[in-house]
């Protein structure tokens, strides 16, 4: 099995930022918008400000996340960066599409730690991807053949959506078994499937209604949080959260050859340290291409037992052309 790990370095060529720039260019994002029609959060720069310096935007979403009060904000984060990352998802993506078209085969699986959709569309265009059960969870739809890949995104995405209470905004319903106020899974609203290519094709799961990100995205912060706590309960999403790593777990543990791109090991993902540092089949052929960080992360590795480590080529394109 071959497994790809993909980071901030991966899409750095479509346009989105690395995480030491996202603060300043997000926070310029959301002084030049108005925010999506509607949206009562959209957040206010110079509150954002306060909570830290605008390049590091992991001290923020930590200080807000430790502040009582600041939920709405920190709900109108999570929407601008969907916001702003979705202002650039319709950009050229040559290297994904090289990827996608010349290297990626079935049974491939892809960790990636970023929000954004131009790999995935990417994917679906190269026919190697399919939306059904692609991000490791049933959305249900009839019909739809299984994806020959996997797309792990252990961060969450920009077309992941909360359904709240089933989309209800009246009277009262029961929860199923195991169920909570987001429901078991995200929800895929019909604008995301449209731009992934599925003409007239809607989540069987939405049914309009309440919708939040909560659930279904984690924030840039030092000490991240896979469960939403609420009154109804005080870890909502936990056990989907838990499966998608598992999933990325498994993975990592029978596979052959591991390729990580443009992810720098940053000390802040603790737990996609873990993963890859101690799960990770240290028997496996494992290369890593992550620019300037290529070499310090190629060590880490080395010193937690890997023995095939190699770290020939430091650009996306360079490994590539190689591959």
């Amino acid at each position: 099995m071959r497994v790809f790990v993909l980071g901030a370095g991966a899409s750095l060529h479509v346009g989105y930022p690395l995480i030491k720039d996202l603060g300043p260019e997000l926070m310029k994002f959301i002084a030049d918008s108005p925010g999506p029609r509607n949206y009562p959060y959209w957040p206010d720069p110079d509150e954002l400000r306060k909570c830290g310096p605008l390049d590091d935007i992991e001290e923020i979403v930590t200080r807000l996340e430790a502040s009582e009060g600041t939920g709405t904000l920190l709900a109108g984060l999570r929407e601008a960066i969907c916001a702003f990352f979705d202002s650039i998802r319709t950009n050229n993506a040559p290297l994904y599409r090289q990827f996608t078209n010349g290297v990626i085969q079935d049974g491939d699986v892809v960790i990636t730690l970023n929000y954004d959709l131009s790999l995935d569309r990417e994917l679906r265009k190269a026919k190697k991807w399919e939306i059904s059960d692609g991000y490791g969870f049933d959305i249900e739809i009839p019909d739809m053949p299984n994806s020959g890949t996997t797309l792990l995104k252990l961060h969450g995405s920009t077309n992941w959506m909360d359904s709240l209470f089933r989309g209800h905004r009246t009277g009262t319903f029961s929860l199923g078994y195991g169920e909570d106020s987001r429901g078991l899974r995200p929800v895929v609203l019909p604008r995301e499937f449209e731009f992934l290519g599925y003409e007239g094709v809607t989540d069987p799961k939405f049914s309009g209604g309440g919708v939040d990100r909560s659930g279904s995205m984690i924030l840039p912060s030092r000490s991240k949080q896979f469960y939403v706590s609420t009154s109804i309960n005080p870890r909502e999403r936990e056990s989907f959260w838990s499966t998608l790593w598992g999933q990325a777990d498994t993975a990592l543990r029978n596979a052959d050859e591991v390729v990580i791109i443009g992810y720098s090991l940053p000390e802040a993902d603790a737990e996609a340290r873990r993963l890859l540092l101690e799960t990770t089949n240290k028997q496996s052929l494992l290369t890593v291409c992550c620019g300037r960080d290529t070499d310090r992360v190629g060590d880490e590795f080395i010193q937690n037992g890997f023995s095939h480590v190699g770290t020939g080529s430091r650009r996306f394109e360079d490994w590539l052309d190689v591959e």
